[in-house]
């Protein structure tokens, strides 16, 4: 029975790679929720946990770059030019650092293994080469071609006869995932009182630790679906809420506007159920945000009117729904004892706790790791942090650092230049939700690696990008349909 969601996996897989038809895409997106299943048994990888949305981000390169025509000239032309060259230039610097500095360093430098094998609490080890910085620069290779990839399978649906519509693919591709996310993040809230674990035991085969059965204060269980632990379950829930959220005003028709909404209260809910601190933190941040982008709409002089009655409606339901929390906490304020307590525990008092020092400690020594080296770095999968930037600096040394990000804030302050206000709508929005999730991982993010989520984003706006460059337009939801992006 173990071996049906892989041999399920790879049917889709392989149809993926002889279809026409972009079955990967719808792959990748179903693959997100599943963090703790390997689609290739750990005794044919020697221990490595080869995880459904890595393995189809690498089919995706596959096709795209060796499959199609033309593939190997479309890539390097990503690559070398801007705008991925500045990601391409990391990737470089992330080979050479972790190919030689394990072993230049080797003995000289304090680390926090990436396997924690034999670690004490608060204990650091010498630095020395391991199988999992090969196993880290694989994951990163996947991560930053698969940037590529998506541009180029996104770039098909851009202009041309017969091509998709590549904003209708995004929008219902995170709805898939975050639709999974919730019926997953249900069963596993729902595991301790019926007598169906063994179901999602079938998908939990990775070769690491897997937190699913953790309780908190009170006996409440943290809910972490099919991911390894609560706080990569709320990290997922957090990127797919802060996405769909922002996306949802490009999408035209109705009936999917509301499917939109029902997913983003369901994604609220299982972040709620995460009881991750740092899904806390991301759902404040998220708050933020969204007021931030409402009054810079709002600010916009050339606002039409279909945008400002869109404004505004937002508003009522905000000032509606601030008025009943502040009635119920006025009339029955002991209602929310329970909330404030946990908040409490999670969150203001998370400082106290054993976690929270031994994450700090991994912090730390991961930063000073990076400084003892010459700012050179480490090495991927030299050094553990709970802090991506951190993680970043201390592997990949200032240079990788200073690279990504340069590459990052290319991304994300690079307007686009087009006449459709929908693409302009869509790529305003991928730039918008990309800071809740990037809060949460600058607390548990434990790699330098950015991730296949990430690289869908930076490939899609990358896609956008090139597309208006060219005089195009990414296809609308139906033909003949339009409205202002911004009108609710």
């Amino acid at each position: 029975m173990t071996l049906f969601p892989i041999a399920l996996y790879w049917f889709a897989a392989f149809w993926g790679l002889s279809s026409r038809k972009p079955v990967l895409i719808w792959l990748f997106f179903v693959s997100l929720p599943f963090g703790s299943m390997v689609v290739v048994p750990t005794v044919l990888t020697g221990g490595l946990s080869l995880l459904p949305a890595t393995m189809t981000a690498m089919l995706i390169i596959v096709k795209q770059a060796m499959l199609k025509r033309s593939g190997p000239n479309a890539f390097a032309t990503l690559a070398l030019t801007a705008p991925g060259l500045w990601l391409f230039l990391f990737w470089c610097v992330a080979v050479v650092v972790t190919l030689f500095a394990p072993r230049i360093f080797a003995g000289e430098i304090q680390v926090i293994p990436m396997a924690l094998v034999d670690y004490q609490f608060l204990q650091s080890m010498p630095l020395a080469p391991t199988r999992q910085n090969i196993s880290q620069l694989a994951y990163i290779t996947v991560s930053v071609f698969a940037v590529f990839a998506f541009a180029r399978a996104f770039s098909e649906a851009i202009g041309g006869p017969g091509s998709g519509p590549v904003l209708l693919l995004l929008v219902r591709g995170l709805m898939l995932s975050g639709g999974i996310v919730i019926g997953t993040g249900a069963l596993d809230f729902l595991a301790t009182k019926a007598p169906i674990a063994p179901l999602l035991d079938l998908f939990r085969t990775a070769n690491y630790a897997i937190l699913n059965n953790v309780l908190i204060a009170g006996g409440a269980k943290r809910v972490t679906g099919l991911m390894p632990e609560a706080s990569e379950f709320a990290r997922l829930t957090l990127a797919l809420l802060s996405a769909l959220w922002f996306l949802r005003r490009t999408i035209i028709d109705r009936h999917l506007q509301r499917q939109c909404r029902t997913i983003i209260a369901g994604l609220v809910v299982m972040l709620v159920l995460s009881t991750s601190s740092a899904g806390y933190v991301g759902i404040a941040v998220c708050l933020i945000v969204v007021m931030v982008e409402w009054f810079v709409r709002a600010g916009r002089l050339e606002q039409s009117i279909l945008r400002r009655r869109g404004i505004r409606r937002e508003f009522v339901i905000a000032l509606g729904t601030i008025g009943v929390l502040s009635a119920a906490i006025l009339v029955v304020p002991q209602l929310f004892d329970p909330i404030s307590d946990r908040l409490n525990a999670l969150v203001f008092t998370k400082s106290e706790s054993l976690s929270y020092l031994e994450r700090t400690f991994w912090t730390w020594t991961s930063f000073q790791a990076g400084v003892s080296s010459h700012f050179i770095g480490v090495g991927l999968g030299s050094t553990r942090s709970s802090n991506f930037a951190v993680a970043l600096f201390a592997s990949t040394g200032i240079l990788g650092f200073l690279l990504y990000f340069a590459f990052a804030l290319t991304r994300l302050l690079t307007p686009i230049r087009s006449r459709d206000p929908q693409t302009v709508a869509v790529a305003n929005a991928l730039k918008w939700s990309f800071l809740p999730p990037f809060v949460v991982v600058l607390l548990i993010g434990t790699t330098p690696d950015f991730g296949t989520f990430e690289a869908l984003r930076w490939g899609v706006l990358m896609t956008l990008v090139l597309g208006t460059a060219h005089g195009q337009s990414p296809q609308r939801f139906q033909a003949g349909q339009h409205r202002p992006a911004g009108s609710g």
